[in-house]
């Protein structure tokens, strides 16, 4: 698949990792950590690559201050994920925004792909992933709803324009979407992979 020109990868990389213990951004997988593995996924989508960061942004930035994207810090991370997606978004001047986690590696690059493929043809509609009996990111948002991530608060993500518009979904399997919380995710995450 050709590299998106109109799509910025926006990916959230600032939380405290607090149930974990140790900054989750950092962690090993195959050699690679979990924010190279998804800054590597997103470099094959689009060129126009953007990492929040925000706790212990400066130990995290050595990690990835070679690859080609732009990295920002959010000063006020600890205000929640609706936040960061608040301060990220306000950053992206393309025409669509895919937003994406670091902490989930097992996603393929086909997921992501067919998020891509189906916001082409749905133009002005929210194109999420779908996994869990649940609307999730992955997701892509036109600019038409820039403003309202914008206008994100607090700890509350984006799930609000879920409920709000009717999104498209592309499904994603359970054990694909698999995300790191605590060491016990990891543990996990470590033996089946």
């Amino acid at each position: 698949m050709e590299k998106s020109i109109n799509l910025a990868v926006l990916i959230l990389a600032a939380g405290t990792s607090s149930r974990l213990g140790e900054p989750k951004q950092l962690l090993k997988l195959k050699g690679k950590t979990l924010i190279n593995i998804a800054i590597e996924k997103a470099m094959r989508l689009t060129s126009n690559v953007t990492v929040v960061l925000g706790h212990k942004s400066e130990e995290i930035k050595k990690d990835i201050e070679n690859k080609k994207i732009n990295i920002l810090t959010n000063t006020n991370y600890e205000e929640g994920m609706g936040n960061t997606i608040a301060f990220g978004v306000s950053n992206i001047k393309e025409k669509k925004v895919l937003i994406m986690l670091c902490d989930q590696p097992l996603i393929p690059i086909e997921h992501y792909e067919n998020l891509i493929k189906l916001s082409n043809k749905n133009e002005d509609k929210i194109i999420c992933s779908e996994y869990k009996k649940q609307y999730a990111v992955p997701t892509i948002f036109p600019n038409k709803y820039f403003e309202e991530l914008q206008n994100l608060k607090g700890n509350k993500g984006a799930k609000q324009l879920f409920v709000k518009y009717e999104p498209r979904s592309v499904d994603l399997a359970d054990n694909f979407s698999f995300d790191v919380d605590t060491k016990e995710d990891w543990q996990e995450l470590l033996k089946n992979s």
